[in-house]
């Protein structure tokens, strides 16, 4: 991973994201936190930079299948890793069935999800 690449994790509670973010500091990556899908969208240098994106389905404002839909709309975007306190079977499958990589329910396996990003970023 490039120091410019991070990890994006968009969840609107902030432990969550905070939570997230300084398990992945701790791990060796760099972490960029949004606490909506506006304001990741209006961080022009985000998605760019970003080399995997967390996104929390329910999000206030623009959910995060939504956000999921503007992203995957460029020409090399990031793999997703979908989390959720709400998600069920059918927003799992539709998730996946996209291109989404994993969809995890909250409280996240810390294991899983670590396993999930060292797969993506070690391809």
């Amino acid at each position: 991973m490039t120091l410019s690449a991070r990890i994006v994790i968009v969840d609107d509670e902030r432990s969550v994201r905070s939570g997230l973010s300084n398990l992945l500091l701790s791990e060796g990556y760099s972490t960029c936190v949004f606490d909506s899908a506006e304001a990741f969208l209006n961080d022009e240098a985000a998605l760019a930079q970003a080399c995997l994106l967390i996104l929390d389905v329910k999000l206030k404002g623009m959910s995060g299948l939504e956000l999921y839909r503007n992203v995957i709309l460029h020409s090399s975007p990031p793999p997703v890793i979908f989390i959720s306190g709400h998600g069920d079977e059918q927003m799992q499958q539709y998730a996946l069935s996209r291109g989404a990589v994993a969809f995890l329910h909250k409280p996240i396996n810390i294991d899983t999800l670590l396993e999930h990003i060292r797969r993506l970023l070690a391809a």
